[in-house]
């Protein structure tokens, strides 16, 4: 068609796919135009596609390329573009979400906050790396570079799992560093709020409330 039915667009400042209401208002979409929990939403069509594209292979011959813009976006590497008809104009950043130092992801985009970068869904963050490893099998597996993609969308996984138990599984030891009984301590961060630290919960996890 002309593309008026489109509701995703390619970005070519920043390099991403962003949603066409988010081009009216910035915070449409929770807030996807400014590259907001992009690889929450994006993590259930890569698990959607996945189970697709392995029940039925023609799924991604025909639609792929679309979800590989999806995977690009939200768990890319310096090597993984492999089917945009070698454009070599379109780029996307290297693994948008996540910071390598914290091992974990950050859902806030380009919005600012007062206590930094933050993330409240660790469970969406993981389901995002979930479903880019699951896509990567379905879709590229099987050849050297194939399985080259494949190993970082394990790795993504891999470390959004350990970020995950770190900052946001909360345990008797990670409110009590010091333990009298056995004397140690985790040399973790208490970062977490007396209220929750009662019911064992987190929510929006902040940079500078585990710096703090």
């Amino acid at each position: 068609g002309d593309g008026s039915d489109r509701r995703l667009f390619y970005d070519v400042d920043l390099g991403g796919i962003v949603s066409k209401d988010g081009l009216k208002d910035v915070f449409s979409d929770f807030g996807n135009v400014r590259y907001n929990d992009h690889h929450f939403h994006y993590g259930y069509v890569l698990y959607a596609a996945a189970v697709l594209g392995r029940a039925k292979p023609t799924f991604v011959s025909q639609y792929g390329s679309y979800v590989d813009s999806l995977f690009y976006d939200v768990a890319h590497n310096s090597s993984s573009v492999m089917n945009l008809g070698g454009k070599s104009e379109i780029f996307f950043p290297f693994a948008r979400h996540k910071s390598w130092f914290d091992g974990h992801s950050f859902a806030s985009g380009l919005f600012p906050f007062a206590d930094g970068k933050s993330q409240e869904s660790s469970s969406e963050a993981t389901n995002c790396y979930f479903s880019a490893y699951l896509w990567s099998k379905v879709r590229w597996a099987g050849s050297p570079e194939g399985d080259k993609i494949v190993d970082y969308a394990r790795l993504l996984l891999a470390t959004e799992i350990t970020g995950a138990k770190t900052y946001w599984h909360m345990t008797p030891r990670s409110i009590n560093p010091f333990t009298a009984t056995s004397g140690s301590s985790n040399l973790l961060p208490v970062p977490y709020n007396t209220i929750f630290q009662q019911n064992y919960m987190v929510g929006n996890l902040g940079m500078t409330d585990v710096t703090s």
